[in-house]
């Protein structure tokens, strides 16, 4: 699975290189739009998700009031299971072996140039939240199709962009919520 997972970051590294001039203006976080990387290897697959707090809580700044703090919990709660977020066919025979869930806080100007108005973004934050999914699967080729109710348990979120790597070679997907699923059928 690490050398798959290798190959997906690389393939991301890559492909972040070549599209670096075209995307230099574009905010690192676009709301409505989330990242998942799926990796297949043996009878292994995951799921690894990457997506703006304001496409889960309608926030991306750092909760400090009750009602902020609750937001964030639940949604940390709703991610614990799984289900909430993807499905896979009951043939498959998954067992989830792995998991975790965090809200990852990020100082905007960390990741910015140096600019002569530092002090009025300071203060601004990037919250992502980040899950990671991990299966043995007895019967891993009856995954045809995944499935993502992510969208109806998260009605701010618009997309989900799929990068997806398996022994068969990589493939990329859109997924929307008046489209929640994947196919994947001769792709694992």
């Amino acid at each position: 699975m690490k050398y798959i997972i290798y190959i997906l970051l690389s393939f991301n590294l890559t492909t972040f290189t070549i599209s670096a001039e075209e995307t230099r203006q574009v905010d690192k976080h676009e709301h409505g739009v989330g990242e998942l990387n799926i990796a297949v290897e043996g009878s292994t697959i995951e799921f690894e998700f990457m997506i703006p707090g304001a496409d889960i809580v309608g926030f991306e700044y750092v909760a400090k009031s009750d009602d902020d703090i609750a937001k964030i919990n639940q949604a940390l709660k709703t991610f614990d299971d799984y289900t909430n977020i993807f499905t896979l066919p009951s043939n498959s025979l998954c067992e989830l072996n792995g998991q975790k869930v965090a809200l990852k806080e990020e100082d905007e100007h960390d990741d910015h140039d140096e600019h002569d108005d530092q002090d009025e973004h300071a203060e601004e934050n990037h919250n992502e939240f980040y899950a990671k999914y991990s299966f043995e699967c007895g019967n891993i080729n009856a995954i045809k199709e995944v499935n993502f109710p992510y969208f109806a348990t998260f009605t701010n979120s618009g997309e989900l962009e799929v990068q997806f790597i398996s022994n068969m070679g990589s493939t990329s997907f859109e997924v929307e919520g008046d489209e929640p699923s994947i196919n994947t059928d001769g792709k694992i």
